[in-house]
């Protein structure tokens, strides 16, 4: 009997590890130089940008992709992101990217218990786009918590 093939779970695995180790690292390398320098303003640290390359590996918008002759439809579902905080971008030249934010709250209550519920951060998706692709004549839609992208061909 064969052992079964963990490869790329072993590698999520280790890139976790690695993405806490920075983490970790960046912020009690932040707070050591505060503690041997009170009176100096802190150190620019990378912390933030961690915690953002972290919360981007965490939470993208799920994309599917439909293609014919004559299309290419992108379904993006975004559940509980208001339309208003969803961009989408073509400034780079074969590729469409969608990005936003999210800041939404969603209260439970049952009896004498509350539970609070939130979705912070931000969202990012780039999608190659063949050359044949005429972004100029690119519609979108809103169905639910979907946004549908229709781009013609040329």
């Amino acid at each position: 009997m064969q052992a079964p093939n963990n490869a790329g779970h072993d590698d999520a695995l280790e890139k976790a590890g690695s993405d806490m180790g920075s983490l970790f690292s960046g912020f009690f390398g932040s707070i050591e130089s505060l503690r041997q320098n009170p009176a100096a303003p802190p150190a620019k640290s990378d912390v933030n940008d961690t915690i953002a390359s972290i919360s981007a590996d965490l939470w993208a918008p799920r994309v599917e992709r439909l293609e014919d002759d004559s299309a290419i439809t992108l379904t993006a579902h975004l559940p509980n992101v208001p339309t208003s905080q969803i961009h989408i971008s073509t400034d780079t030249p074969g590729r469409l990217k969608i990005y936003g934010e999210c800041n939404n709250q969603v209260v439970y209550e049952r009896g004498t218990d509350r539970v609070t519920e939130r979705q912070l951060g931000q969202f990012e998706k780039d999608i190659p786009l063949p050359s044949s692709a005429c972004i100029e004549q690119m519609t979108t839609a809103f169905h639910g918590p979907n946004i549908v992208i229709r781009i013609p061909k040329c």
